[in-house]
This record gives C-alpha cells, sequence and structure tokens, in this order.
C-alpha cells in the first residue's frame, strides 16, 4: 500500500511539471567567464538506490568552464579507493547550455560522454553516453527540480527524476553564506543498462589425444525478465553549503530507498567443433537479490578562479 501511495503521487508531480534531476542544477548565467576546480569524496557509489555487495568509496576532481552565455563544459576524474581494486576507475566530459526564462524557471540541456577503465566494474558501467534536459520551477515555498535524460548503452535507456526541495539560508553576507537544502528524490528508468551480449573466443584448450587445440565461442546473452519503466528509488539528501569568496565547502548525506528487484536471466552458448550447446543462468546481480537502504555522503571543496 506504501508503495502504491508514493507511486500516484509521484505519477501525478510527472504530470503537472516536467521532471528533476537531484545533482544537475542549473545556475544563473554568469556576468562574466569562470572557471573552478572541485576536488569530491564518495563515501559509496549508489546508482537508483543500489549498492555494489563492496563498498566503492570514491575521490573524484571536476575542472568546470562557465562561459557569460550560459554554455558550460565540465570534465571529471574518478579514483576507485576500494581495496585491492582502488585506481583510475572513469571519467566523464559534461558540455551544456544554462537557460532562465523569466525569474522562476530555469534548467540546462547537456550531453556527456563516459571513459571507463577496462577494470571498471560500475552497476550502469554499461551506459556510453546520456543526453538530457532539466526543467525547474520556484514555487516560493519549495521548489521542483526535474530532469528527463536518454542513456545510450547496447539499447537505448529512458530515465526520469523528479523531486522537491527548499534551500534555507542560515547566515549570509556579501562575501560568505550558509545554507542547508532539504530534498525528496525520486527515480523512474527503463532497464537496458542490466542488458548485455558478451562474445569470446575459445582457444587453446588441447585434446589429450592429438594435443591439436580446440577452437569455438562463448556468448553469453543477458535479458531482463520484467521490461519497462520501473520505479526504482526514494532517495532523502540534506545538502549542506559553506561559501566563502572563492571556497566552497559542500556535505550531502544522502538515505536510499530502492524499490522493485530487477531480475536477469543468461543465455550461455557454447560452441565446440562445431556442436552447440545453451545453458539458461539466473543471472540477477547481487544488488537487485539484497535490496537494503544505504546511507552514503559526498563531501566536496570548490576553488572559484
Amino acid at each position: 500500500m506504501f508503495n502504491k501511495i508514493y507511486f500516484s503521487f509521484f505519477t501525478l508531480l510527472i504530470c503537472i511539471t516536467a521532471i528533476a534531476q537531484p545533482l544537475r542544477k542549473s545556475t544563473a548565467k554568469n556576468d562574466s567567464t569562470s572557471f573552478k576546480i572541485q576536488t569530491n569524496y564518495l563515501s559509496n557509489y549508489v546508482y537508483n538506490g543500489r549498492a555494489d555487495s563492496i563498498k566503492a568509496p570514491y575521490f573524484y576532481t571536476t575542472a568546470a568552464l562557465n562561459f557569460a552565455n550560459g554554455i558550460y563544459a565540465n570534465f571529471s576524474l574518478n579514483y576507485l579507493l576500494t581495496p585491492g581494486q582502488s585506481g583510475y576507475d572513469f571519467s566523464e566530459l559534461d558540455l551544456g547550455y544554462n537557460y532562465n526564462i523569466g525569474e522562476k524557471i530555469n534548467g540546462e540541456v547537456y550531453g556527456t560522454k563516459y571513459f571507463y577503465s577496462s577494470k571498471s566494474n560500475l552497476l550502469n558501467g554499461n551506459i556510453s553516453s546520456d543526453i538530457g534536459f532539466t526543467f525547474n520551477y520556484d514555487l516560493n515555498y519549495f521548489n521542483f527540480h526535474n530532469s528527463f535524460d536518454v542513456f545510450f548503452t547496447n539499447k537505448t535507456d529512458i530515465q526520469m527524476v523528479p523531486g522537491i526541495e527548499k534551500e534555507i539560508q542560515l547566515s549570509s553576507s556579501t562575501k560568505n553564506s550558509l545554507s542547508i537544502t532539504p530534498s525528496f528524490y525520486s527515480s523512474i528508468s527503463s532497464l537496458n543498462f542490466y542488458e548485455s551480449v558478451i562474445n569470446r573466443s575459445l582457444q587453446g584448450i588441447k585434446n589429450p589425444k592429438n594435443q591439436n587445440p580446440t577452437l569455438g565461442t562463448i556468448q553469453s546473452n543477458t535479458t531482463v525478465d520484467e521490461k519497462g519503466f520501473k520505479f526504482l528509488d526514494f532517495e532523502l539528501s540534506l545538502p549542506i553549503s559553506l561559501e566563502l569568496d572563492k571556497w566552497n565547502f559542500n556535505l550531502t548525506p544522502t538515505y536510499a530507498i530502492p524499490f522493485n528487484k530487477v531480475t536477469t536471466t543468461s543465455a550461455n552458448t557454447s560452441v565446440v567443433n562445431g556442436i552447440s550447446k545453451t545453458v539458461l543462468v539466473n543471472s540477477t546481480p547481487y544488488s537487485e537479490n539484497h535490496l537494503a537502504n544505504t546511507f552514503f555522503f559526498d563531501f566536496g571543496i570548490t576553488y572559484n578562479f
């Protein structure tokens, strides 16, 4: 019953406003070109409320260039800190445009390209690029921040993230300010990023009689059992921001509540010496078999040049 009530509530939000993404907020156009460097520590990587069985903290650095006309470019490098797996994991390049319509409407249009290490094991590591937009509306007492994204994998994925939040200024002066922003978001997405087709060759398997290699192939075709759009999670967060002239400090604690287990089946087909054999296996990821609420936080320091 709880799930149905809240799902109906957010479906209504989607009907009356555009969609929002919590970490992608447009800002007013700058009077001049600006450049900033930001470094962050993320305590655990969580995607649509899902976390891997092994905790995945990250250290990442972002360089951001914003032009006076609203065009911007960001580039980030993400370094995985998990013991035994630490090292460069992925990077991303963002290009976009911030817009404002009157005093209450703002948003952005953007595109992102992802670059992964060959050792990367991200839950959403099949996603190669993303295009999308936000449409945000200020209702005085609170704000809608709404996003719509198209993610490109083996197949295209569509994701919608509606949310509401309210920035509260605790102190403010000409050179510094302290604020908190209670936020409540959810995500609704198609599930193609769970699917994949993997091919590899079998070589060097020796026949004990003639010592000739036996050549063949293995193909693993993974599909989602119940396709379509699914309501995947709620995320409650309380970003805290301290701005001091050229320095900004941000702490975002988040509590993610996942919903709707996503199960997958893999058809593993081997062909050896012209003989084909297919085996079906339950390939549901660990994160889906063990859905659990997750607390994580992101701490960042920014220097504005």
